[in-house]
C-alpha cells in the first residue's frame, strides 16, 4: 500500500492548521452536551430493547455457563493482545531511536505498554470515543512525543485497525462468496488509489495558500500519517493482524460458550461487535451499541428462532463486561506504575527527540 503514496516529503503543517474552534463557548457546551445526551440515549436505548427481548435469567447464567478454561483462554488472549498493541506502538512511533526503554516485557518496551492501557481504559470508559483525545496526551507525558505526531500516529493506527478488521471479515466471514470476497478487495484497493490522488490533488490546490480551518488540519495530520516511514513497516501490519486475530478469536470462544452457536458463527458476532464500536455515537462505556454489533453478526447467520440467538444479547454483556473490566483494570494499574515511575522518568535522560 506504501507504494502507492506519492514520494513527497514531510511538512510542518501551519499553527492555523491546528488551530481550535472559535466560537463561542456558550455554543459549544451546548453541542457537547447534546451529542453526549444523543450517545448516552441512542446507548442506553439499544440496550434496554436488547435487554427486552432477552429473559434476565438467561443474563445471570451468561457468565456460570462458561468453564474456568473459556475464561481463561479468553482473558489471555486479551492480555496478549495489549502486548501486540504496545509492539505496534513501539514501532510506528520509532521508539527505539527516540529514547531508550525504561524496561521490557517479553521484548514490548513498558512505557509504550502503559500508554497503551491507558488509553484502551479511557476508550472504554467514555462515550462518543472520547476517549481516542487522551492519546495524544499519554504519548506526551509518557513518551516525550509532539502532540502533533502522536496525533498522526492515532489517526494512522485506526485506519490500519478498519483496514484489517475488513480483511479478517473478507476472509473469514462465514458463507460469503468467493466473487463478494475478491470484489471487497478490489474495492479496498481502489478505495486507496482514490485517497492517494485525492489528497495529491488536494494539497497541488493548497500549495500556494496558507490552510486553515478543521477540514485543513484534518487533511494535514492525514498526509503526516500517510507518510510517515515508520507507519509502513511491514512489523506495525503484522502486530495489528495479530492483535486483531487473537482478540476476535478470544471473544468467539465466549460467545459460543454462552450461546451455543458455532465458533464461526460467534467470530462474526465478535467483529459485528467491533465494527459497532467504530461508530461516533456511543452510549456510555458502549453499552448497547456493542450488544447490537455483536446480535446483528450472528443474526445474520442463525435462524430467527433458534436457541443460539436468544442467548446471542447474553453472551455478547459477558463479553462486553469481561473486556471492560479488564480494560480498567489494567488501565488503573498503569495509571499507578505510571506515577511510581515519575521521578525516575524525570531524572532521566532521553535521547535525541524527533522533530515535531
Amino acid at each position: 500500500m506504501a507504494g502507492c503514496l506519492p514520494p513527497i516529503k514531510p511538512v510542518t503543517p501551519p499553527p492555523s492548521a491546528f488551530a481550535t474552534d472559535t466560537s463561542a463557548p456558550g455554543d459549544a457546551g451546548g453541542r457537547g452536551l447534546l451529542k453526549k445526551s444523543l450517545a448516552w440515549g441512542l446507548g442506553l436505548g439499544l440496550l434496554a430493547w436488547l435487554l427486552s427481548r432477552t429473559p434476565f435469567g438467561q443474563v445471570a447464567e451468561a457468565f456460570s455457563r462458561p468453564g474456568w478454561e473459556t475464561w481463561g483462554l479468553t482473558l489471555a488472549g486479551l492480555l496478549i493482545s495489549y502486548a501486540l498493541r504496545a509492539a505496534r506502538l513501539q514501532v510506528v512511533l520509532n521508539l527505539e531511536g527516540h529514547r531508550q526503554a525504561p524496561h521490557r516485557w517479553l521484548g514490548v518496551r513498558t512505557d509504550a505498554l502503559r500508554v497503551i492501557l491507558m488509553h484502551n481504559a479511557a476508550i472504554n470508559l467514555l462515550p462518543m470515543r472520547a476517549g481516542e483525545l487522551t492519546f495524544p496526551l499519554l504519548a506526551s507525558r509518557e513518551l516525550g512525543m509532539p502532540v502533533t505526531r502522536a496525533v498522526a500516529c492515532l489517526l494512522w493506527m485506526r485506519v490500519q485497525d478498519v483496514v484489517i478488521l475488513v480483511v479478517l471479515g473478507l476472509l473469514i466471514w462465514p458463507g460469503l462468496p468467493v466473487w463478494w470476497r475478491l470484489a471487497g478487495f478490489g474495492a479496498m484497493y481502489l478505495a486507496w488509489l482514490t485517497l492517494g490522488r485525492v489528497s495529491r490533488t488536494w494539497f497541488a490546490r493548497q500549495k500556494d495558500q496558507v490552510p486553515a480551518g478543521k477540514l485543513a488540519g484534518l487533511m494535514i495530520k492525514l498526509r503526516q500519517a500517510l507518510l510517515e516511514p515508520e507507519h509502513h513497516h511491514p512489523l506495525a501490519w503484522l502486530a495489528t493482524l495479530a492483535n486483531w486475530s487473537l482478540k476476535l478469536a478470544a471473544g468467539a470462544c465466549l460467545l459460543s460458550a454462552v450461546s451455543t452457536a458455532p465458533w464461526l458463527t460467534s467470530w462474526a458476532g465478535a467483529l459485528g461487535g467491533e465494527l459497532a464500536a467504530i461508530v461516533p455515537l456511543q452510549g456510555p462505556a458502549g453499552f448497547g451499541t456493542y450488544e447490537a454489533g455483536v446480535w446483528a453478526g450472528m443474526a445474520a447467520h442463525l435462524p430467527a428462532q433458534s436457541s443460539a440467538l436468544s442467548h446471542a444479547v447474553s453472551a455478547a454483556l459477558a463479553l462486553h463486561v469481561c473486556f471492560l473490566l479488564c480494560a480498567v483494570l489494567a488501565g488503573a494499574l498503569a495509571s499507578v506504575l505510571s506515577w511510581a515511575n515519575k521521578p525516575r522518568v524525570r531524572q532521566g535522560t532521553p535521547s535525541a527527540r524527533h522533530p515535531d
